[in-house]
């Protein structure tokens, strides 16, 4: 009679008599309970496998945080970018005014009087 399997069908690659319990998180082997590593992340198969999952994990989080910051910036340069095309606009808005409406804008108009040519 055949023996009864826990649902994996596959037996451990170390202890090929022994049913697997699962599935390494790292390389996907299969395990037997004598041979599983518990790690902060899951299940393994070897000290090995566990390690090189916890330095993947560090690693991702490291780049995380890095596009995090990334993201920061991006968002602080379009809004310095948007900041200086409405000062322009502005700019642009008062010296029409002072030119088509003679509206005296202060400051602009002082400006606009001193470099213009009379």
């Amino acid at each position: 009679m055949a023996k009864k399997t826990t649902g994996y069908s596959s037996t451990c690659t170390q202890h090929p008599g022994f049913d697997a319990i699962g599935r390494c998180k790292q390389c996907g082997k299969p395990f037997c309970s004598q041979c599983q590593v518990k790690g902060p992340t899951g299940l393994f198969c070897c000290e090995n496998c566990k390690k090189m999952h916890e330095a993947f994990t560090q690693k991702a989080m490291q780049l995380d945080s890095m596009t995090k910051t990334s993201s920061m910036l991006t968002k602080l340069t379009g809004f310095v970018k948007q900041l200086i095309a409405w000062i322009i606009l502005a700019l642009f808005i008062a010296a029409i005014a002072h030119y088509v409406f003679n509206v005296e804008v202060p400051v602009i108009s002082e400006w606009l009087r001193s470099v213009s040519p009379e």
